[in-house]
C-alpha cells in the first residue's frame, strides 16, 4: 500500500486551513488547491486560509485539475449542495479519491438516481468517495459501532453530544445551520445527520431494514446576541437541539442527540459528550470524552486519516465505519 499520495484540496475556509496545515504535518504531498472565487486564482492555498504560504497556487478550474492526473486524493472541505455533487461527479469519472465532511451515509442521503450512477461509475473506475461526517463525526458514529462488538448482543447504543458552537466557522454557523434567519416548521439543520448516524449503527447490529426517527429542531433565541458576528434577534434560530431514534421489535436499540448552543448565552450550558453502549444481559460501557472546543483540527485529523484509510476499499461510496484504522 502507498504510505505517500499526491493531494489535491477544495476550499478556502477554516477547515480548508486545519487541513493544509495537517497535510503539511503528514507523510502525504499537496499538489493542487481549488478555490470558489474567481479572485482567489494565483494565489497561495497558504495565505489565503490564514496561514504561510507553502507553494501551491489556487485555481477556479475544478474539471480541469480533477482530470489532470495531479493528484490521486481530493480533499473536499466546502459546502453541501450542487458543488459538492458535481465534484463527486468528476472524481468518480476520473477514478480519484474524495473525501468530505458533508455527510456519512451516502445511500441515505443522496438521491436514489444520483447514488446509483456514482456508485457504479466509481466501481468501474476504482475512485473511493467516502464521508468522515459533520462533528461530532467519529464520536457518534464511528466510535459506537465499535463498541457493538464488545458486549453480548442484543447490544443499544446511547449517544449524546453537546457542542458549544461559538468556535465554529461562520459560513458553517450561516449557511448551513442558518442562525439569525427565523426557523422552519418541523426542521432542523442536524437530525439527518443524525438519522444518518443512526441508521448506520443500526446496519452495524444487524438491524437490516428499520428506519430512524428525526425529533427536536432548532433551539429559538429569547434574547438578541450575537453568535460568531451573526446577530440574531429574538425567535430566530440560535441553535439546535435534536436526536435520532431507531426502534426495533418494539425497543429502542440506538438513541443519538445532539445539541449545539453558543455557551456563553445559555447560563449552565457544558460541552460534554457521551456514549454508552448496552450488552443484552445488561452490562454497559460508558465513554464520558472531552473533546476539543474547536472542531476543526480533529476534522483535519480525520481528513489525513482517509486519504490512506480509503486504499484498501473497493471503488465506490463508502461510510467512514468502513476505513481502515
Amino acid at each position: 500500500m502507498t504510505e505517500t499520495r499526491r493531494v489535491g484540496i477544495y476550499g478556502t475556509g477554516k477547515a480548508a486551513g486545519e487541513i493544509v496545515r495537517a497535510v503539511a504535518s503528514s507523510p502525504h504531498t499537496l499538489t493542487t488547491a481549488i478555490a470558489f472565487f474567481d479572485e482567489q486564482a494565483g494565489q497561495d492555498i497558504g495565505v489565503l486560509t490564514g496561514g504561510a504560504p507553502v507553494g501551491v497556487l489556487a485555481t477556479t478550474d475544478l474539471e480541469g485539475v480533477v482530470r489532470s492526473g495531479d493528484f490521486e486524493v481530493l480533499l473536499y472541505a466546502g459546502l453541501s449542495g450542487d458543488v459538492l455533487y458535481k465534484t463527486m461527479a468528476l472524481c468518480a469519472d476520473a477514478g480519484v479519491d474524495m473525501v468530505h465532511a458533508c455527510f456519512a451515509h451516502p445511500r441515505l442521503r443522496l438521491p436514489p438516481e444520483m447514488h446509483e450512477r456514482l456508485q457504479e461509475r466509481a466501481a468501474a473506475t476504482g475512485s473511493r468517495i467516502v464521508g468522515t461526517g459533520m462533528l461530532p463525526g467519529f464520536w457518534l458514529d464511528v466510535l459506537p459501532s465499535l463498541l457493538t462488538s464488545a458486549l453480548p448482543a442484543p447490544v443499544s447504543i446511547v449517544g449524546q453530544a453537546c457542542s458549544d458552537i461559538t468556535s465554529w466557522g461562520a459560513g458553517v454557523l450561516a449557511d448551513e445551520l442558518g442562525l439569525g434567519r427565523p426557523p422552519e416548521d418541523g426542521v432542523g439543520p442536524i437530525g439527518g445527520i443524525l438519522q444518518e448516524s443512526a441508521e448506520m449503527i443500526a446496519e452495524v447490529l444487524g438491524l437490516g431494514g428499520v428506519k430512524s426517527e428525526r425529533r427536536g429542531g432548532f433551539v429559538i433565541a429569547e434574547a438578541a446576541t450575537e453568535v460568531a458576528g451573526i446577530q440574531v434577534s429574538p425567535g430566530d434560530r440560535v441553535g439546535f437541539d435534536e436526536s435520532a431514534v431507531v426502534l426495533h421489535d418494539g425497543k429502542e436499540r440506538v438513541r443519538l442527540g445532539w445539541t449545539g448552543l453558543p455557551g456563553g448565552s445559555f447560563e449552565g450550558f457544558e460541552r460534554a459528550l457521551l456514549v454508552t453502549a448496552i450488552g443484552g444481559d445488561g452490562t454497559e460501557i460508558v465513554i464520558d470524552v472531552t473533546n476539543p472546543l474547536d472542531p476543526y483540527p480533529g476534522t483535519a485529523a480525520r481528513f489525513v486519516h482517509a486519504i490512506r484509510g480509503v486504499q484498501p476499499l473497493p471503488g465506490g461510496l463508502h461510510t467512514p465505519v468502513k476505513l481502515s484504522i
